[in-house]
């Protein structure tokens, strides 16, 4: 009920401020979350490896300044209302086992982070990655003018470290593209449109490729709607394809052309690829107590 009601509040807020179409609200606004699972092909070590995963959408509201998720009586100047997504992932090497989850939240209102930029504007990016070696966290905040990362590692190379980057106008977190291409309030490109970014790649690509933090020239191409099989399924998508790097690196997402504009599948080019296995809302916080279990098997999950 707390969260719902909180949910209410940052609804008429921003209602209040006209920073959305109100179909957005009437869905991303009734506290409940948007569980989507999907069947993984992921790549590591050389080898593809079978895996699942689940992408968590749901809106909260962020402490303005430290940007993190308010639960105590806060007034309202010092909310910021944004759209979390807890991306999942987990599968298997050989004997051992790998869990990973990116959680980037994007500003729902134009200017709330003080940047004075777009709609589902940056906020924040964090990864944990565990397997039997060891864990990572690696966290990504945006200021108006930077970037700044904190990284903790078990890896002796790595270790703990802060750092800087720039924030162009051309930024955009390869995370955060998953919100974004959704066009949830909006169209973000025209059909057919294509336009350079500095991307920060996402979190788990720098992990698994041990690169430094660094922006990438990268080329974000939107196409015309088509039909793509999902589930043994033609499903209706618009294919947003970003490039990085003068070719060294692509990615299509297959986006539902439909409200509510679901991720249905990927394909990457090394290999990796997921595809939608089902999708239900629910508050999934609540869903805690043994008998909630059941919730998995809609969901389609084997762990």
């Amino acid at each position: 009920m707390r969260r719902l009601l909180l949910a209410a509040a940052s609804l008429v807020l921003a209602l209040a401020a006209g920073a959305a179409d109100p179909e957005f609200y009437e869905y991303w606004g009734d506290g409940r979350a948007e569980l989507s699972s999907y069947k993984i092909i992921q790549p590591r070590y050389g080898e593809l490896r079978d895996g699942f995963g689940v992408m968590v959408f749901v809106t909260e509201d962020l402490n303005r300044q430290t940007l993190i998720k308010v639960e105590s009586p806060t007034p309202e100047a010092d909310r910021r209302y944004t759209l979390k997504l807890n991306n999942v992932l987990k599968f298997n090497t050989g004997i051992y086992d790998y869990s990973v989850m990116t959680s980037v939240f994007s500003f729902v209102r134009a200017g709330e982070g003080g940047f004075g930029r777009d709609r589902f504007d940056f906020a924040k990016v964090s990864l944990t990655m565990q397997d039997w070696c060891g864990h990572v966290f690696d966290e990504v905040r945006a200021t108006p003018d930077q970037l700044h990362g904190r990284l903790a590692s078990y890896f002796e190379v790595e270790g703990n470290r802060d750092y800087r980057l720039p924030r162009p106008s051309s930024f955009v977190s390869e995370d955060e593209l998953l919100i974004r291409i959704r066009e949830l309030d909006g169209e973000l490109m025209a059909v057919g449109e294509t336009q350079q970014l500095q991307l920060l790649p996402s979190l788990w690509q720098l992990r698994m490729a041990h690169q430094e933090h660094a922006l990438v020239p990268a080329l974000l191409k939107k196409g015309n709607v088509e039909q793509h099989q999902v589930g043994g399924s033609d499903r209706p998508a618009v294919p947003w394809t970003w490039t990085v790097e003068e070719g060294e690196r692509s990615v299509t997402v297959w986006v539902a052309s439909g409200h509510p504009r679901q991720i249905l599948a990927w394909h990457s080019s090394d290999g990796g690829r997921g595809e939608l296995l089902t999708s239900v809302r629910e508050p999934y916080w609540r869903l805690h107590g043994n008998s909630d279990e059941a919730m998995r098997e809609r969901l389609q999950l084997p762990w």
